[in-house]
């Protein structure tokens, strides 16, 4: 029995000298890096005015089969093949208007930083608390304020006409 239990010893330590002979190969093969060509393209969405729509624009690209879209603002690392070059459209939309810019990517801009303006044609000025604010909400804003100020002055009219009407009948009372 002793010289079986050693033979099985035997068997298993020179398993596991093969296997720890296997691992020290597999860990001594060199890694070489892979180049691939790619661009880093970043997207800015602006108003007409050139305020930056950071809070209030989708802004997106579609590539072949790569579509990425954030708000405000987006920069992607887009993948080139090595044949030559990939058709991207860059997107924004913002307040009902969109705008969008075709951009060819070739193998001579790998490794660079592209940046693309989009320009939304909504006007508008930033208010300091609120943000940006289009014009067409100004308008309607403003548009609101004056038909209130003349339901107020109506009232106020009214109001007056009455209480003239009610303090006459208190003076003389009707006959």
């Amino acid at each position: 029995m002793g010289y079986r239990a050693s033979r099985y010893y035997i068997v298993l330590v020179l398993l596991l000298l093969l296997l720890a002979g296997i691992n020290a190969v597999l860990a001594q093969q060199i890694q070489l890096p892979v180049y691939i060509p790619a661009v880093n393209v970043s997207i800015t969405a602006l108003s007409a005015n050139g305020m930056p729509l950071t809070k209030y624009a989708i802004v997106g690209i579609t590539c072949a089969q790569y579509n990425v879209s954030n708000i405000g603002q987006i920069s992607a690392v887009i993948p080139i093949p090595s044949t030559g070059s990939i058709t991207c459209k860059a997107y924004a939309y913002s307040f009902g208007v969109y705008s969008s810019k075709t951009i060819v990517l070739t193998t001579n801009e790998s490794g660079e930083s592209i940046p693309v303006t989009l320009v939304i044609p909504v006007s508008g000025y930033y208010v300091p608390g609120i943000g940006f604010v289009p014009v067409g909400t100004l308008v309607a804003i403003a548009v609101v304020i004056i038909i209130i100020i003349i339901l107020i002055t109506i009232a106020l009219i009214e109001y007056s006409n009455w209480r003239r009407k009610r303090l006459a009948r208190l003076i003389k009372p009707p006959e």
